[in-house]
């Protein structure tokens, strides 16, 4: 079966089981959204009023709620569905991409506790992994909470393989390099396109403001 089919269609109706990314994550990721855009915006709306293009800024503003909330209802729809009993497992993830593949593909399952970037704590790991090495789902612990991981391991009649120890991600990359995700195999080139990324977006901000400024000259 394809990973990319579309068996299922993930509604309430669904009789899988499904797992979503605890709340808590959530509140965290609000909450800091909040301490962020809440003085940078304020320090813009003081800068401008009177006389300043605080049209501008309005329009800034407005275009960071919506694409807050669309980061908020894309939150929510995050989901894993599967069943002990179910021969199909799917996943949607944070971007709205929907895989679905059927269990007899997974080989194994790999385990590890890998350290985070900044190598002060470390969060479990799990890839159900299939042929040719071929990573059908992973889940990391900065997002599933424990009892997530041990309901989706019960869920597969497969061997289970755990690296010994804490492993960094770099050990990983070189032991089952299929297991990541493509920025953590490659993450020069995530660092890359990040920063393209926030400088092509800089550059609009500036082309915007300035033909907004020039409109209220």
């Amino acid at each position: 079966m394809s990973r990319n089919s579309t068996p299922c269609d993930l509604s309430a109706r669904d009789p899988r089981q499904r797992i979503t990314p605890p709340r808590s994550l959530f509140h965290r990721g609000l909450l800091a959204g909040l301490a962020f855009l809440g003085p940078v915006f304020g320090v813009l709306y003081i800068t401008v009023l009177p006389d300043g293009p605080w049209l501008a800024v309005v329009i800034t503003q407005i275009v960071a709620i919506l694409v807050a909330v669309g980061a908020i209802i894309a939150y929510f729809r995050i989901g894993i569905w599967f069943s002990p009993d179910a021969p199909i497992v799917s996943e949607r993830g944070f971007f709205g991409r929907t895989v679905h593949f059927a269990k007899a593909d997974a080989k194994y399952i790999l385990l590890a506790e890998v350290y985070t970037s900044d190598g002060l704590e470390s969060r479990p790991t799990l890839a159900v992994m299939g042929a040719d090495d071929r990573r059908l789902l992973r889940m990391r612990g900065q997002y599933w909470s424990p009892e997530h991981f041990d309901q989706v391991a019960a869920a597969f009649s497969v061997p289970t393989t755990r690296i010994p120890g804490t492993v960094s991600t770099g050990e990983v990359r070189e032991d089952y390099p299929a297991s990541l995700y493509f920025f953590e195999r490659h993450p020069t080139a995530f660092i890359a396109v990040a920063i393209g990324a926030t400088a092509a977006t800089a550059a609009i901000l500036m082309v915007a403001l300035t033909y907004l400024r020039s409109l209220g000259a």
